[in-house]
């Protein structure tokens, strides 16, 4: 059986978008997109969507409002658009739905794009990681999920980080951090919360008769996890950067890791 060519219901979609196809090939379909923005403008991108074995990319057909690369604004190196991370929350065009929400994700891709052009930093918190670090991330942000409030809109706005301590015949701990201050630390060998009798992380842990972590629920587990995922996941980031020593800045966001590297 042939695999499924998404092209098709993504060109029939774009009349409701606005949008218009230029040209068509094999494989192949250039377009002319508008993206509506919050004060009435509506620039006009030409992209490039192109699909290989059903998975389906996009650029700028020649860069005109984004940077050819750009790993902070999620472009990479031959230009297309990072608009997910396939393994966690990609989205396979397999039929008109599938096709609307894949247009609806390139809009609003682009829309964050502008936001982050006049920002210089990537909008609405962290955003995703890169590489590796995104598998990461999205378990974090589960353990925070499971936490719940403030942990999981912490996470999201990229208030929670990591340090680790050693010298402890327990091996090395990991400390939670949020905007400086110790949350709770873990055990990393053990995966343990180092202090379970301290009230809970959740609103039950407040108040005139707290629950401690240890009787409530799975929440020592689930802290255990985010300490973790939060120290993979800026191990990974760094690598990341790391494999990216020596690309070229685009200058359009601060802060970047690239700026100095490429100096």
């Amino acid at each position: 059986m042939a695999a499924y060519d998404p092209i098709g219901p993504i060109a029939a979609l774009l009349p409701d978008f606005g949008a218009s196809e230029l040209h068509r090939g094999t494989g192949l379909i250039r377009i002319s997109l508008p993206v509506p923005l919050s004060d009435g403008r509506k620039p006009v991108f030409i992209l490039d969507v192109g699909t290989s074995g059903g998975a389906i990319s996009v650029r700028e057909t020649v860069p005109a409002h984004l940077p050819s690369f750009c790993p902070d604004r999620h472009i990479n190196h031959d230009g297309t658009f990072c608009l997910f991370w396939r393994a966690v929350d990609g989205i396979e065009v397999v039929n008109p739905e599938t096709a609307r929400d894949w247009l609806e994700t390139l809009v609003r891709f682009l829309q964050l794009q502008l936001r982050a052009a006049r920002l210089q930093r990537w909008p609405d918190g962290r955003g995703r990681s890169h590489g590796a670090a995104a598998f990461y991330q999205h378990r974090a942000e589960a353990a925070a999920a499971r936490l719940g409030e403030p942990f999981a809109t912490d996470i999201v706005e990229g208030r929670l980080g990591t340090k680790r301590k050693g010298g402890s015949a327990e091996g090395t701990a990991i400390r939670v951090m949020k905007e400086g201050r110790r949350l709770f630390s873990v055990w990393e060998r053990s995966r343990r919360v180092v202090n379970l009798r301290q009230p809970c992380l959740c609103p039950a842990g407040s108040g005139s008769r707290p629950v401690i972590l240890r009787s409530c629920g799975s929440h020592a587990a689930a802290a255990a996890d985010l300490a973790i995922e939060l120290n993979e996941m800026a191990a990974a980031e760094r690598e990341f950067w790391k494999s990216m020593k020596g690309s070229p800045c685009c200058g359009t966001m601060a802060d970047c890791p690239l700026a100095g590297a490429s100096a």
